[in-house]
């Protein structure tokens, strides 16, 4: 299983192409790590993810935690069901933010700000 990194002026978009269950934990884990100074947003794309084991949702929620310490926000896209449900179940829900489609990251996004600028914007609109 492999992970897609796509990346423009806005975001790095993380695209695990199939469950993340054995396969493409690690990798995913790697990827988080590597964009822990990015200025970007980072979106994880679950178009193709079915189902999430109990490792891969352990790392998410800690770099959810650790992106929030550093004021910014991990965003999800394209969540089945049944990952909504493990989300819920666990109370992840809580503390992501879940879009329906590309277009609504995009629309929450907005137009390229500076740093400066995220900071006086962090507690505004697309901050859940």
């Amino acid at each position: 299983m492999k992970i897609e990194k796509q990346e423009d002026e806005k975001a790095v978009i993380l695209l695990p192409l199939g469950d993340l269950v054995y396969e493409g934990i690690e990798e995913l884990e790697t990827l988080l790590k590597g964009l822990a100074d990015e200025t970007r947003y980072i979106i994880i794309d679950l178009t193709f993810t079915k189902y999430l084991s109990a490792k891969a949702i352990t790392i998410i929620v800690e770099y959810v935690k650790n992106f929030r310490a550093m004021r910014r926000d991990l965003k999800f896209v394209n969540v089945n069901k049944n990952i909504m449900k493990l989300f819920d179940i666990t109370g992840i829900i809580k503390v992501i933010s879940i879009y329906e489609n590309e277009n609504e990251v995009v629309t929450c996004i907005g137009p390229q700000v500076g740093k400066l600028e995220k900071n006086l914007l962090w507690s505004k609109e697309c901050v859940d």
